[in-house]
């Protein structure tokens, strides 16, 4: 009887060979040198167009500090998922947000070309879905922060590109009404600002919650409760994230301190985007490295005092030396 004949018959080995060996598929955190402690940059744009500025992109520059956070490790995650500590990345790598201020034309534009409307190749929006097909380990994941009247500008198709932020699987953030300092208001109408814009957003695309504030000015309201939640004309609002103006990174948000109703931003023209990604690539040590694993939280040893762990969740933490 040969081999064959001797093994016909035989019940499946419980640990068949194509099993991948788990020793082998473990990521190895120390050599990655995840550190779910670390500090997370959410970046902030305003104008992006033809003008290079204070306040302002250039839409080739706007490329140029995508492919720059490419090349150093970066991936895109959104501000909800950063704020509620459910942040996907792959291992070894670092989460970053990107907001846009404001819902100007160069955010989003629609142009004609052959008789079809498209998606403006040289606006924001359709720099990022470029650069997503060209890179799709990068992610498409953007917040647009809008006021109430036309938001990205082109009056005919204004609710249009509303529609299309969420469906390409990007968010809308809220911005007000009127963009006025909130400091300055009463409670109603600090209410009127804010839900008034969740309305706006939700009669367009039902069931889709403005969830985020990006505060005008980066001012607080007199009490900051009233920016976190409240209610018009029968609108409720809850801010899961409210973000500042400047000027640094945040927390992760499963460290001591971290508040996601103060969370700083970093703007980006070129001397503060070179300072923080110089800062990071000089002290590796602060900067948040994914483990890969959603629902764990990996830290070195070292760092385990930031923790807070009643941030936790249902996750569960792994320290190693």
């Amino acid at each position: 009887m040969n081999e064959s004949e001797a093994l016909e018959g035989q019940a499946p080995s419980e640990d068949p060979v194509s099993s991948p060996n788990e020793e082998e598929t473990q990521i190895d955190l120390a050599e990655i040198k995840a550190n779910e402690a670390g500090q997370i940059m959410i970046l902030e744009w305003h104008v992006i167009g033809e003008k290079e500025g204070r306040w302002s992109r250039t839409y080739d520059n706007f490329r140029k500090d995508l492919e720059t956070l490419y090349a150093r490790g970066y991936r895109l995650v959104s501000l909800r998922d950063v704020a509620t500590n459910n942040i996907a990345v792959e291992a070894g790598y670092t989460p970053v947000v990107l907001t846009f201020d404001d819902g100007t034309a160069g955010h989003f534009r629609y142009i004609e070309k052959d008789g079809e409307r498209i998606i403006d190749p040289n606006c924001a929006v359709g720099i990022l879905k470029s650069f997503a097909e060209e890179h799709p380990d990068f992610g498409l994941e953007a917040t647009f922060y809008i006021n109430y009247y036309t938001p990205f500008g082109q009056k005919d198709s204004w609710q249009d590109k509303i529609k299309e932020v969420i469906d390409l699987g990007m968010d809308l953030g809220n911005h007000t009404v009127n963009h006025k300092k909130l400091s300055q208001l009463s409670q109603e109408e600090v209410a009127r600002e804010i839900g008034k814009m969740v309305q706006m957003v939700e009669q367009i695309v039902p069931g889709y919650k403005l969830d985020t504030l990006a505060l005008p000015h980066g001012i607080n309201p007199k009490d900051v409760s009233w920016a976190v939640s409240g209610e018009y004309e029968g609108i409720s609002y809850h801010n899961k994230a409210i973000l500042l103006v400047g000027a640094g990174p945040i927390k992760s948000p499963v460290v001591k301190g971290f508040d996601a109703t103060k969370l700083p931003r970093i703007q980006v023209f070129q001397e503060e985007f070179d300072k923080w990604l110089t800062y990071f690539d000089n002290n590796p040590d602060k900067r948040y490295i994914s483990d890969g694993n959603p629902d764990t939280i990996a830290v070195p040893a070292a760092q385990a005092h930031l923790v807070d762990e009643s941030k936790i969740g249902d996750k569960e933490l792994i320290i190693y030396e």
